[in-house]
């Protein structure tokens, strides 16, 4: 009698023991399930942070357009295997899909418009969470949301991956703010760019740099 409740009892143990690891298991799978990926991330950052797939910008000595996804922990670059895998059309296709992406976020961003002493505007800046924010300056309406307040002709500086800083070319006091820019792309975790970039309708190039000689 005793020999049977001692097997009984091991049975049962063992059965709720397998059972607690099964629900153990399943509950560590759907904890590191991860959220549906944003593939498309066209990102901007400096030249010596850049790493598989990767482009100059246009006339740009330190900066590249980045094909990146988020990954659990933040933005990850694509490596070049896995780039050919998921886009069999090559960069202008990831292009196409990036830029989608950038402009479905430029929709959501509203400019804050700084102006000086005298009530002149200055500059505005865009400002959000998402890693997509400096890469807004490439999408098409990205000039006509400030060609009514600041011209046609911008001068943009994107310290980093979450803010632009956007000015009028004729009579700019960009000249102004640089030790702030430095400042902001020293201390950022995800950099963007220490050069200045136009904008016109002729497109999107580098036009010279904040960083002190």
């Amino acid at each position: 009698m005793i020999g049977f409740s001692y097997r009984f009892n091991i049975i049962v143990f063992l059965f709720l023991a397998a059972s607690q690891t099964v629900s153990t298991s399943d509950t560590t799978q759907n904890t590191q399930d991860p959220i549906q990926p944003e593939k498309h991330l066209l990102l901007i950052q400096p030249r010596n942070l850049s790493s598989g797939v990767f482009v100059l910008m246009p006339g740009a000595r330190e900066t590249t357009y980045s094909a990146a996804y988020h990954g659990r922990i933040g933005p990850r670059n694509y490596q070049r295997a896995g780039f050919r895998k998921a886009f069999p059309g090559g960069w202008k296709q990831f292009v196409e899909k990036g830029k989608k992406a950038a402009a479905d976020h430029l929709k959501t961003l509203r400019p804050k418009y700084v102006r000086n002493a005298k009530e002149v505007i200055e500059y505005a800046v865009l400002q959000s969470e998402s890693p997509l924010t400096a890469t807004t300056i490439v999408v098409d309406e990205f000039r006509d949301l400030f060609k009514e307040m600041l011209g046609d002709q911008l001068l943009i500086v994107i310290p980093n991956r979450f803010s632009v800083y956007v000015f009028p070319k004729l009579a700019s006091t960009i000249g102004d703010y640089q030790r702030k820019f430095m400042q902001l792309f020293d201390d950022s975790v995800y950099p963007a760019s220490s050069e200045i970039f136009e904008l016109n309708r002729d497109g999107l190039r580098a036009f010279g740099s904040f960083k002190e000689e």
